[in-house]
């Protein structure tokens, strides 16, 4: 079995911030620690959402900041850690929501679709080796008592996914690919017929459960894992409490591992986690117990096809 990838997922997008947790790394500094210390306890990629430093929300302009963070990362004691990007957060709430959250949203829904192509071809330019590439559309993931949520749809419709994609492969950027229901598989298998997905593929299921994502059962990674090519690759993401269960099963399945304040900001229950790092050292130990070795950055890459680092 191949040695276990771990992500540490450190800031997280709209429902992560400092009303959570006081422990969510916010400004460069705190950002850059927390990759440093991840590295140590046994991560090999960091995936990151843009915060405001102040709050711990999701930064108004995030193509102002990761350039930043990326090279603080290249500069620090964590320079061989593989870089993942998110084009997933950051998007502009529905108004009721936003307000309730005390979200300030630079843009609106109009302004954004207009625009985050361009964002987004921008963010393909950063340097980093990855960024996580949405395979679907979903209603929201919560009923939050509020009508307007209902109604509120995570979109990402296939043109979109394929010109992102384009905009990453000419860039060097591999796509991770966010799977939150099992017919984005297909979608997956469809694009690679089509030339707009390039194998091998490294996918990510998102077992957010909820009323419209996958549930974190065993049943449900076992169905997904049997309907991808053996030469993909695969990691677990289950947000909240099923998030180290989840792991676990992944871990003896010989597949990766994410883990972070993004998904998850209890290392037990009742008890906060004071960094990304204690995440990252449970899923070690959990390794270690069941006999699974732990990938290094540069095992990581040949693991999962990036170029080998100069």
């Amino acid at each position: 079995m191949e040695k276990l990838i771990i992500t540490a997922a450190l800031t997280g997008g709209e429902f992560v911030s400092k009303l959570q947790t006081d422990y969510v790394p916010c400004t460069v500094d705190e950002i850059v620690e927390e990759v440093v210390k991840c590295r140590k306890a046994g991560a090999s990629i960091v995936h990151l959402h843009a915060k405001d430093p102040e709050t711990g929300r999701p930064h108004p302009r995030p193509n102002s900041v990761f350039p930043e963070y990326i090279k603080r990362i290249r500069e620090s004691e964590a320079s061989d850690i593989i870089i993942n990007i998110t084009t997933g957060g950051g998007r502009p709430l529905p108004k009721e929501l936003a307000e309730l959250m005390g979200v300030e949203q630079p843009v609106t829904m109009e302004d954004y679709e207009r625009t985050i192509d361009k964002v987004m071809e921008e963010r393909a330019t950063f340097g980093q080796e990855m960024s996580s590439l949405n395979m679907g559309s979903i209603n929201i993931w919560e009923d939050m008592g509020i009508p307007i949520v209902r109604s509120f749809i995570f979109s990402n419709p296939i043109p979109r996914i394929e010109l992102w994609a384009e905009y990453m492969y000419k860039n060097n950027v591999k796509p991770e690919l966010e799977i939150y229901d099992t017919g984005m598989i297909n979608t997956a298998k469809t694009l690679v017929k089509e030339g707009k997905l390039r194998e091998p593929l490294h996918v990510q299921f998102v077992l957010f459960g909820g009323m419209s994502c996958m549930s974190p059962t065993p049943e449900t990674l076992i169905y997904c894992v049997e309907n991808i090519p053996e030469t993909w690759t695969w990691s677990v993401c289950a947000p909240g409490r099923y998030e180290m269960q989840m792991g676990a099963l992944a871990i003896m399945m010989g597949g990766h591992v994410r883990v972070g304040m993004e998904d998850n900001i209890y290392l037990e229950k009742g008890v906060l986690a004071k960094s990304n790092a204690e995440l990252v050292a449970k899923v070690v130990r959990i390794a270690k117990e069941l006999g699974r070795e732990i990938a290094t950055p540069d095992e990581a890459r040949q693991i999962l096809g990036l170029k080998a680092r100069g």
